[in-house]
């Protein structure tokens, strides 16, 4: 993106390298990924100037459409590059709803102006990379050069340089030469991963850029992860961890470090008509070095037995000693059909968008699949969560929603003992049903299978704060982002949790951290403000609310009824009452409760009781959480209370 392609950019301890397209602190290569440079150089040669989120998109990401999101992650993702996170000296700074601009002091510099000979022919290295069959010269961080004498004092004798490029040159090709024969006979494990317990698999990229499959892509990786769970020898990173690193740019060892993980598995993947072309490399995140590689060229219909070697080959690797039955359920198969295989693979993928149309789509997708292979448990399931969700976020009504998971997660049951199953039908008790113990039954087998299993955690906290255990349901939320820790859902479920425990200082400090990174995160701006509501500090309080509903361009509607509880609670009543026609404007499942927390605010007990009975009426998912949210601690002493509690089996 740059057209100063000699420059040299050096701020703090940081060196921009503009040719080489790398960012140094002090010797060491600090990773960012091919966009996070662009945003990068962007920042540092706009001379200070304030560059709004258009520009930064349109500079970035001139020929492509892209969410603003996209911006906001990789915000993110420099600032932790720059070491914003752990306090250090600040080079980007927001301005809210204006853009970025870069603070630093930058000294410039011109590569071509340093004589530095030796060390600029040092930066040429001889690199295997695990992609391709043959060694490549590729560009590479400058070497530190020793202090070499002048030739014409070695020994009083004058060498000529011509002489010193044919020794190189002959040097090199030896080099060469030995690096392909030991690349033809290198062995199946390249070094040890010994001591290495935990592992990121991540969405597989393409072979060809212009020859995308994204269901296949992120299809091998979820195959892959539930295969390597089977086994409690390494823990796995889920689905929904390692979903934002699909971008065929991605730098792996730099997504490694921040899943927090040792090991990373990176593939690359091609369907080409019937055969299939996989590349796939174990890597080491804190070197970057690689254990273990290969490369498959097969039928697709072959697939099974590609899934089933990596995933033997790189639990091998990470751990020899597995017994018989962990060895036997790696290589567990849900279906031997490989036409319902791949329409699973994509009812997956469009579920994990959670947008509506897609989740209509994804139960398109599994229903096909079943009808391939009518005993395809995880489809079942699949189906189950896709049925979960759209109770919960729509199209679909919690009352039509509801029974259709249920269904769908006893047939998966019925067929197969799976984790997956055990947490759509946790999830359903817990939303639709309310049916408490049935629901901590479910999750408890759920966590037994698979003790690393994200959704189990996350659900389980839900069971725990519905039945008045605040503290232990904090637990499972910060055991859930452990196992999660880049997922934004989990990461809002800690920041709830504080704030539901009464923790209002904590949750507090917790979402200024998030802040620190992602300025426009309206979730951690709500809870600010709902913390500071509580604690009476109400014009603190509006200040970060209305920062929740300006931070992106969504419709926010947790930040819209708190800001409408704050009016109510400080008497400004016909402010309120507009926030609650404005909800009327787009109802959701939570909308008779969001209601009713106005006017528990305003002091209008009936008509919260009024609204709380439609919510339960249309048996809204979230019903339950009045028990443990603070903004109802005002209806708590009427008897009403008591009975809509009752109502959906829970004592208050």
């Amino acid at each position: 993106m740059s057209s100063n392609s000699g420059q040299i950019y050096e701020f703090g301890p940081f060196r921009v390298d503009v040719s080489e397209r790398l960012l140094f602190r002090g010797d060491q290569t600090v990773p960012l990924t091919p966009k996070a440079f662009e945003l990068l150089m962007a920042l540092v040669e706009s001379d200070g100037r304030v560059l709004t989120k258009d520009e930064l998109m349109k500079l970035v990401w001139p020929d492509s459409f892209v969410e603003e999101a996209n911006l906001s992650h990789n915000i993110y993702k420099l600032r932790e590059a720059l070491g914003e996170a752990s306090g250090s000296e600040k080079y980007i700074e927001t301005l809210p709803r204006r853009g970025y601009r870069f603070v630093g002091r930058i000294i410039t510099s011109n590569d071509h102006d340093t004589d530095l000979i030796v060390e600029e022919h040092s930066r040429t290295h001889l690199v295997i990379e695990a992609d391709d069959t043959e060694p490549k010269i590729v560009e590479s961080p400058p070497m530190p050069a020793p202090a070499l004498p002048r030739a014409e004092a070695v020994s009083g004798v004058s060498l000529k340089p011509w002489i010193f490029a044919v020794t190189a040159g002959v040097v090199l090709i030896g080099l060469l030469i030995g690096l392909i024969y030991f690349w033809k006979t290198r062995p199946a494990h390249i070094t040890s991963a010994a001591g290495l317990r935990s592992i990121a698999v991540l969405p597989f990229k393409p072979l060809v850029a212009s020859e995308r499959n994204e269901s296949l892509e992120m299809g091998m990786a979820d195959t892959l992860i539930t295969q390597l769970s089977q086994t409690d020898q390494v823990l796995v990173r889920p689905i929904s961890a390692v979903r934002k690193y699909a971008d065929p740019a991605q730098d792996a060892v730099a997504a490694g470090k921040a899943l927090s993980v040792e090991s990373v598995l990176d593939g690359r993947i091609q369907q080409d008509g019937d055969r299939l072309r996989v590349t796939v490399s174990l890597l080491r995140v804190s070197d970057g070095t690689t254990i273990w590689t290969d490369k498959f060229d097969s039928k697709f219909t072959d697939i099974f037995a590609v899934q089933d070697s990596i995933s033997q080959k790189v639990a091998a690797a990470l751990s020899p000693a597995l017994t018989g039955d962990q060895e036997k359920k790696l290589s567990k198969r849900y279906t031997a059909n490989v036409e319902a295989y791949g329409l699973y693979l994509k009812g997956r993928f469009h579920w994990s968008t959670f947008r509506q149309a897609d989740l209509l789509i994804s139960v398109n997708y599994y229903n096909a699949a079943l009808e391939k292979d009518p005993n395809y448990a995880l489809a079942y399931a699949g189906l189950a969560n896709s049925y979960n969700v759209m109770g919960i976020y729509g199209p679909l009504s919690a009352v039509e929603a509801g029974p259709k998971a249920r269904e769908a997660a006893l047939k998966a049951l019925k067929l197969d003992d799976l984790v997956e199953a055990h947490t759509a039908l946790g999830g359903a008790k817990i939303f639709f049903g309310w049916d408490w113990p049935a629901a901590a039954e479910e999750l408890r087998r759920a966590k037994e299978i698979d003790p690393n299993n994200m959704d189990a955690h996350s659900l389980y906290a839900y069971y725990l704060a519905a039945t008045g255990k605040p503290e232990d349901a904090l637990a499972e939320q910060k055991r859930a982002k452990e196992l999660a820790p880049e997922w934004h859902i989990t990461n809002h479920e800690v920041l709830l949790g504080l704030f539901e425990a009464r923790r209002y200082a904590e949750a507090i400090e917790q979402s200024l951290q998030v802040l620190k990174l992602e300025p426009d995160n309206y979730f951690a701006h709500s809870i600010i403000g709902e913390c500071y509501t509580q604690q009476g500090k109400y014009q603190e309080a509006k200040l970060e609310l209305d920062r929740a509903i300006t931070a992106g361009r969504e419709w926010h509607p947790r930040a819209l009824t708190e800001l409408g509880y704050l009016y109510a609670v400080t008497g400004r009543k016909d402010e309120a009452l507009k926030i609650i026609e404005q909800l009327g404007t787009k109802p959701n499942s939570q909308t008779p409760i969001q209601v009713a927390e106005i006017y528990a605010g305003l002091g209008d007990a009936d008509a919260a009781f009024t609204w709380l009975g439609k919510a339960y009426d249309q048996r809204s998912p979230f019903l339950w959480r009045i028990k443990v949210t603070p903004q109802f601690d005002r209806l708590r002493s009427d008897r009403r209370y008591a009975e809509i509690l009752r109502r959906v089996n829970l004592s208050p």
